[in-house]
């Protein structure tokens, strides 16, 4: 194990009240090593997608501040460039949505907080045959502060719609950004023409996230905003699709905007239930669980100091049946700004995650992270953990095991 690795092990020990030669006396929490994949200044979102159809994840990650789309070919972690020559680069969604085995990459560009200085573009870039060299990339739509993407199938059919949220309504301005309403909306395949999922949901919109909440063909969405958490079902086929609201919750609501509802959201199991966590409030400092108890949604704190919250993530990290919870934290550490908690949180679930203590460990504490996502890079049926922030690091924290 190299030296980072043991300075994680040390870390995660040390949340857990143990020295990093002992034995972790508490049942459910892991070790994790890190690997520096690569450098990103700026680093905003991160993803992992077989882009060379070898059977190994791949890594690929973006920065407002880089003018390029670039993925690190697993496991020399090569960088190749796919997209040159954008500007505000925000997010992506990959999925192979014509079956050829390399997958479709939608990324939005021309992103600004201010509505009118906002091109908000969005774009599908797809392979020319070598995945390694530049791929063809076609402007779909341009509507300002486009800032999430999400493919989904709406309306079962077996074919991907594409979600975008935009952030901002058009007469939303800083600090409070909650003087008009924000929309989400959706591009089927046969022409990429828009259709609209809601244009009321008030102040911002930070993350839309794909469920199957519901039995059948169909995917339903996740919002995460000023509001709360909405669950958004469609009815009916294509162009003639409408969607149904249903709060799940209003998130933080004690205090004023911009500190309101959630940040983000994520879906997860644990001993055969639903579990759903969220970052609260926007950009917030607390992880939330949330459990169902006689129909309604029951929202616990489980943790209330992260500096900078900006997504989280759930999967089942030890293999116990329960999803465990992964928050990163932007925050530096400064002078003026002595106690910043950069790097990321992981929160291994209880017996009962509704009543039970979560075991809480922070596995990085150099550099602040923008978003985390999970999945198999080595190919030993463990998730690892994949970051990318504005520390200018990306990087695989492999998981060892209990």
């Amino acid at each position: 194990m190299n030296l980072k690795g043991l300075t994680l092990l040390a870390a995660t020990a040390l949340a857990l009240g143990c020295s990093s030669t002992e034995e972790m006396p508490v049942a459910g929490a892991v070790r994790f090593q890190a690997h520096d994949v690569g450098e990103i200044r700026g680093g905003y979102a991160v993803a992992v997608a077989d882009f060379n159809n070898d059977g190994l994840l791949d890594i690929m990650a973006n920065s407002l501040g880089v003018p390029e789309l670039a993925w690190h070919e697993n496991p020399t972690w090569e960088r190749h460039v796919i997209v040159e020559g954008v500007s505000s680069l925000v997010n992506l969604a990959i999925a192979d949505i014509d079956g050829d085995g390399i997958p479709e990459v939608a990324y939005q560009t021309a992103f600004a907080m201010v509505p009118a200085n906002s091109e908000g573009l969005n774009w599908i870039a797809r392979s020319q045959g070598d995945p390694t060299q530049l791929w063809k990339s076609e402007q779909i739509d341009g509507i300002p502060t486009s800032h999430h993407v999400t493919w989904a199938d709406l309306d079962g059919d077996g074919k991907l719609e594409l979600v975008n949220a935009l952030l901002l309504g058009s007469e939303s301005f800083g600090p409070t950004y909650d003087q008009d309403n924000a929309s989400v909306f959706w591009y089927g395949q046969d022409g990429w023409n828009r259709g609209t999922v809601s244009t009321e949901i008030p102040g911002i919109i930070h993350r839309v996230r794909t469920v199957r909440w519901d039995e059948g063909s169909r995917d339903q969405i996740l919002v995460a905003s000023f509001e709360g958490i909405g669950l958004y079902r469609a009815t009916g086929m294509g162009a003639d699709m409408t969607f149904e609201k249903e709060l799940i919750s209003s998130g933080h609501d004690s205090g004023p905007a911009p500190r309101l509802g959630s940040s983000d959201v994520r879906v997860g199991m644990s001993n055969g239930q639903r579990v759903l966590a969220s970052v609260e409030p926007w950009h917030g400092n607390e992880v939330v669980v949330y459990t169902q108890e006689d129909g309604s949604w029951q929202r616990r704190v489980i943790f209330d100091a992260i500096g900078s919250g900006h997504e989280v993530e759930m999967v089942d990290l030890n293999g116990d049946g329960r999803a465990d919870i992964i928050a990163n934290d932007r925050s530096r550490v400064t002078e003026d700004n002595p106690n910043g908690t950069p790097g990321v949180h992981v929160f291994f679930s209880p017996d009962d995650p509704a009543t039970g203590e979560w075991i809480h460990s922070r596995i990085e504490t150099e550099y602040g992270m923008n978003g985390c996502v999970t999945g198999d890079m080595n190919q030993d049926d463990r998730p690892d953990i994949i970051c990318a922030g504005p520390g200018g690091m990306i990087r695989w924290y492999e998981n060892l095991g209990e």
